[in-house]
């Protein structure tokens, strides 16, 4: 690429967006990949307090159903 582009000076801004434009879409996967990877640990997160704080709901919700009159 760059030996077309020293050789045809006309050349050289199209050859400067075409990287341009190649940078920026790597870029683009970059972050892409990024927000999946912080997307994934929220997940994990979110899954590790469900998992903690289930028996705890589970028996507050057992509570109130033994306080409830039986119909």
């Amino acid at each position: 690429m760059w030996l077309a582009v020293r050789h045809s000076g006309g050349r050289l801004a199209g050859a400067l967006v075409w990287a341009g434009r190649r940078l920026n879409t790597h870029q683009r996967a970059a972050v892409m990949i990024e927000y999946a990877i912080i997307a994934a640990l929220i997940a994990m997160v979110a899954m590790a307090a469900v998992q903690a704080l289930g028996g705890g709901i589970v028996g507050v919700f057992q509570g109130i159903l033994g306080h409830l009159p039986h119909a």
